[in-house]
């Protein structure tokens, strides 16, 4: 082995850095389910750690004492070249995305978030939520003047809260989304509660760090429970499939229904849906209808503890489904453009609309709940009732 030289030294630190962003990048939020679902993405990544790959041989071949110089000679200017530009690269990346999520956040830009402990209660006989998801603030492809006039209907309605599923933004990343959400929020829906789960547009690319700071300030993760009385409400962090819900939030989830007495009533929310009818992409080859994944790993639980209902967005739809004796619900239709291109419809399918946008009506009503599915003037499309699981 030749004797290491300055020249190698730096070649290690580029490469171990290189490495290090990539590894960091590569473990954000959402990511590796962008990956899988825009292969594009996946090609990307995939050729980023082969050079990461190919970068370790040259720097093993320039420290070999060959016979032959000119292969010693050529990895180490080849590898310190590569390293460089790569380094440069994800070193560039590494600071756009870090660098803007240190800013505070101005007090005009704050929202009324539900209390990580207890729902705010305006109605003495029951709770009413109004429940929608997938706005995309900033996408070319949004209708901002339906998204505008949903929240106004939401708010003369006056619900105890506005649940939103996710996709606030259309690139998590830029902040401005967020501002431009919150500015339309505070106008339109003045001073209702809020909870607003995570989406995997809102979590693209390191966009948690802003989403966090706008709308769950008071959460330690992105899963919780709020509870009133005998109603309890859990949210899951399922962003593109069921790649998030890891060992930690799967056993959260069991403890916190093991808790919940059979005769309460239990509403699951979530960005990525479990059942839902839908199209398969073309150009992806992904299939965007009932999601194996998350049926694989989350129903199984939900329906082992007897939960009432699960409601989702991702798909740009409305949508009622049932499986054993656990309903499904996807209001997708906020304002991001409609999913109405559909070859497949979910077997566990009992009611849909891909034309309408919209957003659902949930009334609590002691040991019942009672859905309504609205369009964006408030005008009733479809209602159903679903009884305890007791």
């Amino acid at each position: 082995m030749k004797k290491i030289r300055c020249t190698h030294i730096i070649n290690l630190v580029l490469i171990l850095l290189s490495t290090s962003i990539l590894i960091w990048i590569t473990n954000l939020p959402g990511f590796i389910g962008l990956c899988r679902w825009n292969p594009i993405y996946y090609i990307i990544l995939k050729t980023l750690w082969i050079t990461v790959f190919l970068l370790i041989i040259l720097f093993i071949l320039s420290i070999i004492d060959f016979k032959n110089k000119r292969i010693t000679k050529f990895s180490k200017i080849a590898s310190l070249i590569i390293s460089s530009f790569l380094t440069t690269f994800l070193l560039g990346m590494f600071l756009y995305l870090v660098i803007p999520t240190f800013s505070k956040i101005d007090n005009k830009y704050l929202i009324n978030e539900i209390s990580a402990t207890n729902l705010n209660y305006n109605n003495d006989d029951k709770l009413s939520f109004a429940v929608s998801s997938d706005p995309h603030w900033g996408s070319e492809n949004s209708k901002t003047n339906i998204t505008t006039q949903i929240l106004n209907n939401i708010n003369l309605q006056d619900y105890d809260a506005f649940l939103c599923l996710g996709d606030v933004s259309e690139l998590g990343s830029t902040e401005s989304y967020y501002k431009m959400a919150v500015e339309d929020i505070k106008e339109n829906l003045d001073d209702t509660p809020m909870h607003v789960v995570l989406g995997n547009h809102d979590a693209l690319i390191n966009g948690t760090k802003y989403f966090k700071k706008y709308f769950q300030r008071d959460l330690d993760n992105f899963y919780s429970r709020f509870d009133y009385d005998n109603i309890h409400i859990i949210t899951l962090n399922l962003l593109w499939d069921a790649k998030e819900f890891d060992a930690k939030q799967e056993q959260w989830l069991i403890n916190q229904l093991e808790n919940i007495p059979q005769e309460d009533i239990t509403i699951v929310l979530s960005h990525c849906f479990a059942y839902s009818s839908g199209y398969k992409d073309i150009n992806t080859d992904r299939n965007w209808y009932d999601n194996e994944d998350v049926i694989n790993k989350v129903t199984p639980i939900l329906e082992k503890y007897n939960v009432e209902l699960m409601i989702s967005g991702h798909n740009h739809l409305m949508e009622l489904l049932k499986n054993n004796n656990t309903n499904y619900v996807v209001v997708g239709t906020m304002g991001g453009k409609l999913d109405s291109e559909r070859d497949y419809i979910s077997p566990k399918s009992v009611w849909l609309d891909t034309e309408n946008y919209g957003y659902m009506d949930l009334q609590v009503n002691g040991d019942y709940l009672d859905l309504t599915f609205k369009d964006q003037n408030g005008k009733d499309l479809y209602t159903t009732k679903i009884e305890n699981n007791n």
